[in-house]
């Protein structure tokens, strides 16, 4: 039986309702998953959790958090047969990115999800994202980053969000669907990327401050200079 590891970051997924509005509660959380029966049925994968030290509204997401990230999954790369990272929408296209360039040579499943709506939440679109994650990450067929998201799933560093109030909240404007989940789901495998057979290999990315400089008629080139 497959092996899959959870990873909570935090997000919208595992928020409960406070005085103050929602809150990531990993205690919380983790009471909801172990007692979603339909996650411990026939056919679904075993299942780890685990969760960063601190759990974030994912616009706090820094290289920091992403580093953290890949290092859990690369310590814990060959205990388990693919891995669900729990994320905030805000930047999962970022985070998903990331890890992509990070996680080097993988040939296993990585599949960052979130949801829209809570999971304590009665409509939660969290509870078929999931599952569904689960069983895509069980599957054999996927072996590299990528989001899955309204049914849909997208490589991760080809995938833009979308909406923030839509149950669709992410798409892949120039790169095909990998999947899509309706009564089976269905995988477009002549654009999923083949299982890689070199070393598997993490590499940190390095804290680099960054600008973004817009270009435009008359700019005036001098006044950088004085930075």
């Amino acid at each position: 039986m497959k092996r899959i590891l959870i990873i909570n970051t935090g997000g919208t997924i595992g928020m409960v309702k406070t005085s103050d509005g929602y809150k990531p509660d990993g205690k919380s959380f983790s009471n909801l998953l172990h007692n979603m029966d339909i996650l411990r049925a026939e056919g679904m994968p075993l299942w780890d959790l685990t969760e960063l030290d601190e759990l974030l509204d994912s616009a706090n997401m820094t290289v920091a958090e992403w580093n953290k990230i890949g290092k859990l999954i690369a310590d814990a790369y060959d205990n388990y047969d693919g891995f669900v990272v729990l994320h905030g929408t805000d930047t999962m296209a970022y985070t998903a990115s990331a890890l992509s360039f990070m996680l080097e040579h993988i040939s296993k499943p990585v599949i960052i999800k979130g949801s829209q709506i809570p999971l304590c939440e009665i409509r939660s679109d969290g509870r078929d994202n999931i599952i569904t994650s689960l069983l895509i990450a069980a599957s054999d067929i996927v072996h590299e980053v990528c989001i899955y998201f309204g049914n849909k799933l997208l490589r991760g560093n080809r995938a833009i969000k979308y909406s923030s109030d839509g149950l669709i909240a992410f798409i892949s404007p120039n790169y095909p669907v990998l999947a899509e989940a309706g009564i089976t789901v269905s995988y477009n495998r002549a654009y999923l990327k083949e299982k890689d057979t070199e070393k598997f290999c993490y590499v940190p990315f390095e804290n680099v401050p960054i600008g973004v400089i817009k270009v435009f008629p008359g700019i005036q080139f001098y006044f950088l200079n004085q930075y």
